[in-house]
Parts: C-alpha cells; structure tokens; sequence
C-alpha cells in the first residue's frame, strides 16, 4: 500500500465533510435565526449531547481504529473470506448489544426523577428519550465504514454525514412553518433526527455490498478474536473521547455554573470549531488510519513514523492557519452568521468570546487525534485510553475553578489546559510502542510562519475592505506560504486529486 492512498483518502473524506459543515453550519445559522438561543433551545442541545457524542466518535474514529487494525490482521493470517466473516460477526453482535444498552437507557431516562415543576428538566427528558434511538443507526452507519475505508472506498461513509444536515435542514424549515410552539417543533426534529439516522445507515449497504457484505445475524465467526476486538474497542472509544468527553463536561457545567441559555455558546463554538477540525483534522485521520493499520500489521515502523510525522506536521500547519483566520475575523463572521431573527449584538460578542477561546484547541486537537491513531494501529489502547481518562478531572476541576469568576470563555480555557496535557502524554509514551514524536525541530518554522502571514492578512485587509475579501485573500495567503514552505505536501494534495480525477474518468 502507498501513502498516496492516505492522501486520496483525505481528499475525498476533505470534500465530502467541507459539503457536511456548509449544510451543518446552513442549519445551526437556520436553528438560532428560527428558534433563537433560549432555555428550549438549550435543553435540545442538552438533549443531543449524548447522541452527538456517539456519532461523532463513532464516525470520526472509535469503531475504525478498533476494526481496521483487526481486519487487516485477519486477512493477513486468514485471506479476506475470514476478514468477511469477523466483520459480520461484530456487526451482529454489536446490534444486538445497541438494542439491549438503548432499551436499559430508555427506561432510566424515562424513570429518573425529576422537578416536576421544572419545565426546562421536562423538555430536557422528553427530547433525551425521542433522540436515543438514533445511537443504533449512527453506529451501526459507523461500523460499515471500518471495511469501506479499509479497501479505499471512502465515498458512502462520507456522503453520510451529509444526509443528515439535509435531513435537518428540511424539518426545520417544515416544523417552523407549521407549528407555533418552539417546544414542540423541536420534538418534531428529535424525531427527523432519528429518521435521518437510519438513512445514513441504509446508504452503507450500497458500500457494503461492492466487498461482498451485507446486513444480517451472522453467528459463525471465531469468538476469542471477535472478543479481542470488542475488548480493543472500548479502550479504543475512551482513548478518542477526551475532546469528546471535555466538551460534554463542558455544556453541562456551564448551563449550571453560568445559566441555563449558556450552553447555547459553547454549543454553537463547539459546531464552528468542529469545522476546521473535521476539515483537515479527522479528514487526515480518516485517510492515514488505513495506512498506519497497514503498516503496524506489516510491522513496518520505520514507514509508519515516516508517515505518522508527514501527515501531522501538514495538519499543524493547516490548523494553524485556521485558528489564526478565524480568530482575526471571529466577531465579523459571527456577525455575519447568526445576527439575525433573534439573535442580539450582544450575543455576537459573548460568542466571539467563547469562539476565541475554543479556538486555541484547533492545533492541539489535530496532534492528539493523529497520535491517539497511531497508538491504536499498533494495538495501545489502553494508553491512549489512560491519556484521554487523565484529562477529564483537570478540566471539571478548571472548569468549577474558573466558570463562576470568567463566565462561558473560560470553558474553552479549561479544555485547552486539559487537551495540552494529554498532548504531552502521549508524546512522552510514544518511544514505548516503537514511534517517534512526529515534529520536527526543524520543521516548526514552516509550520507557524503561515498562520503568522495569515492572521496578518486577514486582519489588515478587512481593516481596509470587507470580510469575504479578507476571508480569500488570508487563505490564498496561507496556501501560497504553506507551498512555499512545505511544498512536498502540497505537491503530494496535489498529486492525489489530479489521479483521483483521471481515474474517475477512466472509470
């Protein structure tokens, strides 16, 4: 296998996600502009915090890491036929494990005790039960993508994140035209939700069936490597939930210690950060995993710390270039975005504030990521799990410490201090599984002088004009700097879309 199938992987996964976040971004400008930033909205996002959680460890890296590296292993030992026959039992035997876990949560949610005087508790539960159906499409979407990006084929799994937002789109502007009550337009989409999950569920079987798999009960596999991958998946899903994880701490912390709307600015940070982080980081992710499970299989760790080191220090330096965009022109593109309908000038400045300080994570996010994978590939899980659980306490500690006396911003600060401690962890263990830290002293010049350049740019040039303008201009500045000085990989992007083209055409 060679790199440049990580790299078509990336690219693929890159233009696929960009066409999600436009339509994801369409939708939270749509949900605020009709519904605004009150406690019902809050209690919604509360509501699919969970849920969210899921698919986006799920479908942006749990199941993967965990299958792929076990898929690969089998048909080296076994040839594809037993590879077919471990991925179908694991997909029988997660379902029916989905169906047991939401029954058990379905029937605590609806049993916990609440303020039955407490209307925004009332909206908070009656939203959590519609919604928690949606964890066994999303998964079960998830796992079929294990064997597609396995064999190079990243098209269904990336065309699903974007049915969703359609599917969003649509019930949201249906439900605000017909029905008045904001709490019940909002019980309407939980349901479209839930929809839209099973639709991107059936859309991998067509992905599914081109390798010769399917849906169905298949039992005859072999139980002890069935149980290995099960017992690699669940430190697999910890170790890739720190981000995660953090974020929820986050929401739940701040409605409480701040105020119930407050979770509706970390929410919408959260959304506009997770822009640039799918875009280049789990889109590098998704593309690398492939290789890295390839060559731990092969045992080949002399081209994995090649690899390893060639795609995080492109992620660097594109996620800094994006924290430094987006932060010289936050308050105008939040402005942009969301000052309409209900939304105030003075939630554009409380939301600049979150976004800034969220923001900082960007370039910490894509290193963990990259490394949490890597660590997977050669079978650390439970380091990378150690890493992930370690952060959680320091962020609920500077999350109680700061929220009272900051307000919502210092909750991006906590998490920023957290997922740096993490990133320290995990390159401190690396030298234990035989990989090295993959940055080079060298190489740190060419990394930050384009997102120097690029904050610059931005900044004067929307000084001088208007923020489309300075929005083109700070990228076209940014890539000319990143050619200029890391032209290999550029030339490498390049390369992949240019084949991926011809190929496309020959086919």
């Amino acid at each position: 296998m060679d790199s440049i199938h990580a790299v078509r992987g990336a690219v693929i996964n890159f233009l696929f996600i960009l066409l999600s976040r436009v339509f994801g971004l369409l939708r939270d400008v749509l949900m605020v502009a009709f519904l605004g930033m009150g406690p019902v909205v809050g209690a919604f996002q509360i509501a699919w915090v969970i849920p969210n959680l899921f698919r986006r460890l799920f479908g942006e890296g749990a199941v993967s890491s965990a299958i792929q590296p076990a898929l690969a292993r089998a048909t080296i030992e076994g040839g594809e036929e037993k590879a077919k026959q471990l991925f179908l039992g694991i997909q029988t035997t997660l379902f029916v494990f989905l169906l047991t876990f939401c029954g058990i949560a379905w029937l605590v949610v609806f049993f916990w005790p609440i303020d039955s005087s407490s209307q925004d508790q009332s909206w908070v539960r009656l939203f959590t039960l519609i919604l928690l159906p949606y964890l066994i499409p999303i998964c079960m979407c998830a796992l079929a993508a294990a064997p597609q990006n396995l064999n190079r084929r990243f098209f269904w799994p990336a065309f699903a994140p974007l049915i969703l937002n359609i599917i969003w789109i649509c019930a949201l502007w249906l439900f605000t035209r017909k029905i008045a009550e904001p709490a019940l337009q909002l019980q309407y989409l939980c349901f479209a939700l839930v929809f839209g999950g099973l639709v991107q569920w059936k859309l991998q079987f067509f992905g599914l069936r081109k390798l010769g798999l399917y849906f169905g009960f298949f039992w005859k596999t072999e139980w002890i490597k069935q149980k290995q991958v099960f017992l690699d998946f669940l430190p697999a899903f910890i170790g890739l939930a720190g981000l995660q994880l953090n974020l929820l701490v986050d929401q739940f912390l701040v409605r409480e210690l701040v105020g119930p709307e407050a979770n509706n600015f970390t929410y919408l940070s959260n959304r506009l950060i997770q822009f640039p982080l799918a875009l280049i980081g789990i889109a590098a992710m998704t593309g690398a995993m492939p290789l890295l499970s390839d060559l731990a299989a092969k045992k080949d760790f002399k081209r994995m710390n090649l690899s390893l080191r060639s795609a995080n220090e492109a992620c660097l330096t594109l996620m800094l270039c994006a924290l430094a965009g987006l932060y010289a022109l936050s308050l105008p593109v939040l402005q942009l975005l969301f000052e309409h309908g209900a939304v105030t000038a003075e939630d554009s400045v409380r939301l600049t504030e979150t976004l800034q300080a969220y923001l900082w994570i960007l370039p910490i996010a894509g290193w963990n990521g990259l490394l949490i994978r890597a660590c997977n590939a050669v079978g650390a899980y439970r380091f990378a799990m150690f890493t992930s659980l370690s952060i959680v306490p320091v962020n609920l500690f500077l999350d109680w410490l700061w929220l009272p006396q900051y307000g919502v911003p210092a909750a991006g600060w906590a998490t920023t201090v957290s997922l740096t401690v993490q990133g320290v962890l995990l390159g401190l263990g690396l030298k234990k599984y035989k990989l090295k830290i993959p940055l080079a002293f060298s190489s740190l010049p060419s990394c930050i002088i384009p997102s120097i350049i690029t904050y610059l740019v931005a900044t004067y040039v929307f000084a001088v004009s208007n923020l489309l303008f300075a929005i083109l201009v700070g990228f076209l500045a940014a890539m000319s700097m990143i050619f200029l000085l890391r032209r290999a990989d550029m030339t490498s992007l390049l390369h992949a879309v240019t084949n991926r083209y011809r190929n496309s055409k020959g086919g």
